[in-house]
């Protein structure tokens, strides 16, 4: 091989490699200097529950109802939301001395487990009573602002299982869209 043909294949080596890496550095500088999601700032509590009564333009009864729903939900479920950051201190507890016991976290693990299933129960049947004091537009408008409250990490999560969840209806035995190959 011809001593200048070998010089020039290092040279187109050396730029094609220098390209790659000018890309990469403005790719990597351009999402870290990307605007995030901006993260509007929760207000609190109390001051969001009565926005979010304004927002839906309720009556006076279906705000009283409102009002009467959450304070019942969160009454029925505060002795619940207390057992799970107790079982999960335990855990810690447990977790912490010299020779943990695995029967004990085990037991704990399965309290957590019937504690967030009863909280998800709960939660559900709360959301089916608001959803019954709610015209269809009020419920629609009150899901958006759930949706906000979420924050992006959850709702991404949520987004993933619903297009799991059509994935796997649409792949059944038996279901017109089941691509299978024969």
């Amino acid at each position: 091989m011809n001593y200048f043909t070998k010089y020039r294949i290092l040279i187109g080596a050396v730029i094609l490699l220098a390209a790659i890496n000018i890309a990469m550095l403005a790719t990597l500088g351009f999402h870290h200097i990307a605007p995030k999601e901006p993260q509007t700032p929760l207000p609190e509590p109390k001051q969001q529950v009565n926005q979010i009564a304004r927002e839906l333009n309720f009556t006076a009864e279906q705000n009283e109802l409102f009002h009467s729903l959450r304070q019942t939900y969160f009454l029925e479920t505060k002795e619940n939301r207390t057992a799970l950051g107790r079982n999960y201190e335990l855990i810690m507890e447990e977790l912490s001395a010299t020779n943990p016991d695995k029967v004990i976290l085990n037991n704990l693990a399965e309290q957590i487990g019937k504690l967030h299933v009863e909280q998800q129960q709960a939660t559900i049947d709360h959301f089916l009573k608001l959803q019954s004091i709610c015209s269809k537009e009020q419920y629609e408008s009150l899901l958006q602002h759930f949706k906000h409250m979420m924050g992006p990490k959850q709702r991404h999560r949520r987004e993933n299982m619903q297009r799991n969840r059509r994935f796997n209806r649409a792949n059944r035995p038996g279901s017109e869209n089941n691509n299978q190959i024969d």
